[in-house]
């Protein structure tokens, strides 16, 4: 466990950090992943981001509305997500708060590189409020069209990943840990990367042997789950 923790604070430096960094299309689509979970929750209150990089996804979450909390493996991301107000815990203390303490928990992005993801899952379910959300955005699809036919996915990288999670698997795993699924999205054309012409031809090249990476249909899954009013924090 500690060869593999030492490796992925190696991975996650300045080169992964830099494609996330003064991106104009990034930054629209965080706006709209953020007005999405705003609509969902307007009263705002304490968000728990698990992989929060840099923090900026968190920063674009009312400071006046959400108390803003997040964990990650990398120094760097630590540092500079603290620099723009978000609380940070390193990877060895990320999960380290009473139950039941925040009201939004996201993944975005990140449950593909955590090497205990249902155990992950499983502890922040009790880490939520009752009547919480847990939110998975950008996340890949193993269930999409483009991973059934070519098996892999323009956003998956073979040395970071430990689970290729699928809708199907998502979905059910969620709710065996009690929370209700309520909303799936498939965001290609929400996205600002989406070019369908270009896309559907770089498709049909892919399909005759040309390797290209595009975003498609179905590559990336937003999953909506609420922990019932009812529940209790152990799992």
């Amino acid at each position: 466990m500690a060869e593999i923790d030492q490796k992925l604070k190696k991975l996650y430096g300045n080169e992964f950090f830099q494609v996330y960094e003064d991106d104009p299309k990034r930054d629209a689509w965080y706006q709209n992943e953020y007005d999405r979970i705003s609509k969902l929750r307007p009263e705002g209150g304490k968000v728990f981001d698990v992989g929060c990089g840099l923090g900026l996804f968190l920063s674009y979450f009312d400071d006046k509305k959400w108390d803003k909390y997040g964990m990650d493996v990398s120094e760097l991301a630590i540092a500079q997500a603290r620099q723009r107000g978000i609380k940070v815990k390193d990877y060895a203390s990320g999960y380290d708060y009473p139950d039941e303490s925040f009201d939004v928990i996201i993944f975005r992005g990140v449950i593909q590189h955590i090497d205990t993801p249902f155990a992950v899952i499983k502890k922040c379910v009790a880490l939520l409020k009752p009547g919480g959300l847990m939110v998975f955005l950008s996340t890949p699809n193993a269930n999409g069209i483009f991973y059934r036919l070519f098996k892999t996915n323009p956003v998956l990288r073979s040395d970071l990943n430990f689970l290729i999670p699928s809708d199907i698997m998502l979905q059910n795993a969620l709710k065996n840990f009690g929370l209700k699924v309520f909303d799936t999205r498939y965001p290609y054309l929400e996205t600002p990367y989406a070019r369908p012409i270009i896309d559907h031809l770089k498709f049909l090249l892919r399909c005759i042997g040309f390797d290209v990476k595009f975003p498609f249909w179905g590559n990336l899954m937003e999953v909506y789950a609420e922990k019932p009013s009812n529940a209790s924090g152990s799992v």
